[in-house]
């Protein structure tokens, strides 16, 4: 569309997953990049992941990892190494033939090695050999199948201005002061949902420090420390802000809908500055993820999602 692109997340994952997107290589160079990267057999990682994965995948699994890291460190990597890369992370572990591992939790998530020995019994599976590269070509032309020239040309307009920060919502001091029309985020849930240890493959694969992650993502036990935190947030956020900006803040009903975020996010916005608008309420169509972890019709878990909108 166009618009002008700033993100900021404590997680380097988050760049890994986007930044890729807006400077799209096309199916044919993937395709190349891919023919010259060569796979030596009979690699083995530097933990066990034989849970997941058949030990030819494991080896082209490592073989690619090392390409990239080698690409990243002599300076050499470009546009098509971090789609590989973005690809390669999203397909690590799922629940169908189009992911590298044997049946798993749908994508988002990888369980712990003892959790995929259970689900390896009781499912009395073993990890097939998953053709990575083949995997990866068929999942860029899905994600480029319906990308129009005009669509490219809107991106390569805001590529050179895009920016990618790593770090606290409290201090994005790369953000200018002002600079803000729309702002579109969503904080942790209190202490519901281990983010860094649930993309603990993810992070082996892109050589990411997974306890130093940890160590920044915000896991508040209580809805104070919870709102301390987010209290700097809303401060920082009316400082990017542009007179008339907006903030599309998404939280949710936890701990069984017994604690509404949205009505400790309204004052702590109220209080930074911000008018509150709207409060978008979507009671949620539950995916295979939310089945598996024993969410049904607004029973139990985060049955909706709350949009608190505010503006400057």
């Amino acid at each position: 569309m166009g618009r002008r692109v700033v993100a900021n997340d404590v997680n380097p994952l988050s760049r890994i997953l986007t930044e890729p997107r807006l400077f799209p290589p096309t199916t044919k160079t993937v395709e190349e990049r891919l023919s010259r990267t060569k796979y030596r057999k009979k690699l083995a990682a530097d933990l066990d992941l034989s849970m997941f994965y058949h030990r030819n995948t494991e080896s082209e699994l490592v073989a690619l990892k090392r390409y990239l890291a080698e690409r990243k460190a002599s300076g050499d990597e470009d546009s098509v190494d971090l789609w590989i890369r973005m690809v390669a992370t999203n397909r690590l572990t799922g629940h169908s033939p189009g992911f590298f591992s044997v049946y798993t939790f749908p994508p988002n998530q990888a369980v712990s090695a003892d959790s995929q020995r259970k689900i390896n019994e009781k499912r009395k599976q073993t990890p097939e050999y998953r053709d990575t590269k083949s995997i990866i070509l068929k999942k860029t032309k899905s994600l480029l199948s319906n990308l129009t020239d005009q669509d490219r040309e809107n991106l390569s307009k805001i590529v050179t201005s895009a920016q990618f920060l790593t770090g606290d919502a409290r201090f994005t001091r790369g953000i200018e002061n002002g600079s803000v029309q729309l702002t579109v985020t969503s904080p942790p849930f209190l202490d519901i949902v281990g983010y860094a240890s649930d993309n603990w493959l993810r992070c082996w694969f892109n050589e990411i420090d997974v306890d130093a992650v940890t160590g920044t993502i915000t896991m508040a036990k209580t809805i104070e420390e919870w709102s301390l935190v987010m209290g700097g947030v809303f401060k920082e956020l009316y400082r990017v802000s542009k007179q008339g900006g907006w903030v599309a803040f998404e939280v949710g009903e936890i701990r069984n809908a017994t604690l509404r975020l949205e009505e400790y996010v309204v004052p702590l916005g109220i209080l930074a500055g911000f008018s509150c608008e709207a409060i978008l309420i979507n009671s949620q169509i539950f995916t295979k993820t939310s089945n598996i972890w024993g969410v049904k019709n607004n029973k139990a878990g985060t049955n909706s999602n709350r949009i608190v909108v505010f503006r400057r």
